[in-house]
């Protein structure tokens, strides 16, 4: 979600009217996706840099900003059956806007059209770090064996990360031009496809989703194994994406 502060100044607007028009983009990109059968979409809304290193006018407005996307899009989320959650450390936010927060997941919980996941003072190094605190505490109090670590792999670990029912994300989308992952989903992003738009994204719409989606059916991915042009299989366990952007709703993408 790049680019807001970049849209405003280049009309000579406030940014903050950036960041509203940002929130208009993520209704129209959400509800893009709930009708092609995405089943899951997460949105960095705020990092942790973002967070602290922001002046803190600023934060304060985007976090009045949130309070009221949570009530105004209230309607939306259960007319288009989608449960919005979210991940990150939002202990820190005001109480007005952590009761608005609880309150739209509360009334979506039981939505299973598509996830919306909001990451909120969201970092990856720090969902890194606090699992490996979490995992390290249950050794402490005698809940796991040091072997019983040693052995657990990747899934096992992933049931500290923030949301340890999240799937691997299939894209990731970098609007502004940004080439960088941001301290973003460095966990889960390992073998995410990513596409990068000149867009700033009050701008990004469906055209541009729909291209991005079409580009990434035209990858292979290979996870590590070797495709035999020749005959058309795979060695292990690759597998190629496939298809047609209007296919996407037979099966989940991320």
């Amino acid at each position: 979600m790049d680019g807001n502060g970049r849209w405003a100044r280049a009309r000579g607007l406030q940014r903050l009217l950036g960041h509203e028009n940002g929130a208009i983009s993520i209704r129209r990109i959400s509800r893009f996706c709930r009708s092609i059968g995405i089943s899951e979409v997460t949105f960095y809304a705020l990092s942790t840099e973002n967070f602290a290193r922001r002046p803190k006018t600023e934060v304060s407005l985007l976090l009045r900003l949130l309070k009221d996307f949570l009530v105004s899009e209230r309607a939306e989320l259960l007319d288009n059956d989608i449960r919005l959650t979210h991940m990150g450390h939002v202990e820190k936010f005001p109480p007005e806007v952590l009761r608005e927060l609880e309150e739209t997941e509360r009334l979506t919980r039981e939505k299973r059209g598509m996830i919306l996941r909001l990451a909120l003072n969201y970092g990856g190094r720090q969902e890194i770090l606090d699992g490996i605190a979490a995992l390290a505490a249950e050794v402490a109090a005698g809940k796991l064996s040091a072997a019983e670590v040693r052995g657990m792999g990747e899934a096992g670990f992933q049931r500290y990360l923030y949301d340890p029912s999240m799937t691997d994300p299939d894209l990731l989308i970098r609007t502004a031009g940004e080439y960088r992952l941001s301290n973003f989903l460095l966990w889960q992003a390992s073998y995410t496809e990513i596409w990068v738009t000149k867009d700033l994204w009050p701008d990004f719409g469906v055209p541009a989703l729909q291209q991005a989606l079409k580009d990434y059916c035209s990858r292979e991915r290979k996870y590590g194994a070797i495709h035999d042009e020749a005959s058309g299989q795979e060695n292990g366990s690759a597998s190629r994406s496939g298809g047609t952007p209007e296919k996407l709703g037979s099966r989940p993408i991320r």
